[in-house]
């Protein structure tokens, strides 16, 4: 009884001793994620330019979300602009390290895109690593109070010229036209959603046709509290509290056919302010990069803060994204085909 009360006692301690050496070599260890980051750099690749609703989020998260990663590696955000943040998902996924040192700041119709158009958008959006989302929005145009057009139903008859820079500024009127029949007229170019505002004020234009009610708040509440700019539409699955009066684009879908080729641009607003990592981001990292996230989002200090610039907040999880983008990839062949045939006639 003797030997065998040993040698038991010996082969619980032997494995004791083999577990805390897996342990401490597994890439889940929160010691090795801790030395992982710490004294590291994070480069926040931030899709949009500066000033807009995209850069202040991103800017603001950024100043957050290090204390929240084992290690605490400090975040450097760098705007890198371009259409439908394509130059920043591509970086993401073909071009940077492994290593979770850098992340995407992007528009979330890159998921559609990559379904519409694979010529350009060089990534299959499933296998992104999707950190998590600061919103989930409600985008909305927007016109100058005295534009020929003031609500949607207005533009089945009239001209609204909108500018576009990117993303759902160009999409979604774009879609609108081709599937509802209205009228706006899209002038592309602009870097930011600040800019095209800027426009709005140059008379270059009359409105936006796609930005978030969020961004509004943030960079044109003054505009919008005096009453020169109107909410003309919103494109949201359904209203946004906030604006009970402003008409659904869905609603003007006569259809079942048009309703589905209008969700494949507009679902993606269920995550609207996404942040990615490249593919093979270790499991280990990843996890660790969607619990800080998470964790960042519910930081009172943060929400105090994102108070204070009217930004609201309202995250989901890289987990709920992930499912989303594969219920994008089932979108019937035939619906893809029609829209890559709008966006195609339109070079969008």
């Amino acid at each position: 009884m003797r030997s065998i009360f040993a040698f038991g006692r010996c082969g619980a301690l032997m494995l004791t001793a083999v577990l805390m050496m897996i342990a401490a070599h597994s890439p889940a260890s929160a010691q090795n994620i801790e030395e992982h980051f710490r004294g590291k750099t994070i480069r926040l690749l931030i899709g949009s330019g500066p000033g807009g609703g995209y850069d202040a989020f991103a800017r603001l998260i950024a100043q957050h979300w290090g204390k929240h990663i084992p290690g605490n590696p400090l975040f450097v955000p760098q705007n890198l602009p371009g259409p439908m943040s394509l130059p920043v998902a591509n970086r993401i996924f073909s071009q940077s390290g492994n290593d979770g040192l850098t992340i995407g700041a992007i528009n979330p119709q890159i998921a559609s895109d990559a379904i519409l158009h694979p010529d350009r958008a060089r990534f299959d959006a499933r296998k992104f690593v999707w950190i998590g989302s600061a919103l989930r929005e409600t985008q909305i145009m927007i016109a100058k109070s005295d534009a020929p057009v003031t609500t949607f139903a207005d533009a089945f008859a009239k001209e609204l010229v909108l500018g576009g820079s990117g993303g759902a500024s160009n999409t979604f009127p774009t879609a609108t036209n081709a599937i509802l029949g209205t009228k706006f007229k899209v002038v592309t170019g602009y870097q930011s959603t600040r800019e095209a505002g800027l426009a709005m004020e140059r008379g270059e234009v009359q409105g936006i046709g796609g930005i978030t009610w969020a961004s509004v708040k943030a960079t044109m509440g003054d505009r919008l509290a005096t009453k020169k700019i109107v909410v003309v539409g919103q494109y949201g699955l359904k209203k946004h509290p906030e604006l009970p009066d402003v008409p659904l684009v869905l609603s003007f879908a006569k259809t079942d056919d048009q309703r589905a080729a209008l969700l494949l641009p507009l679902a993606t607003q269920e995550f609207g302010r996404p942040y990615v990592a490249p593919p093979d981001t270790p499991p280990a990292i990843a996890q660790a990069l969607r619990d800080s996230f998470w964790k960042t989002m519910h930081d009172p200090e943060f929400l105090a803060d994102a108070k204070a610039r009217s930004l609201d907040i309202d995250p989901a999880s890289g987990e709920e994204i992930e499912r989303l983008v594969e219920q994008l990839y089932t979108t019937p062949p035939a619906v893809v085909e029609r829209m890559r045939a709008v966006f195609a006639d339109t070079g969008n």
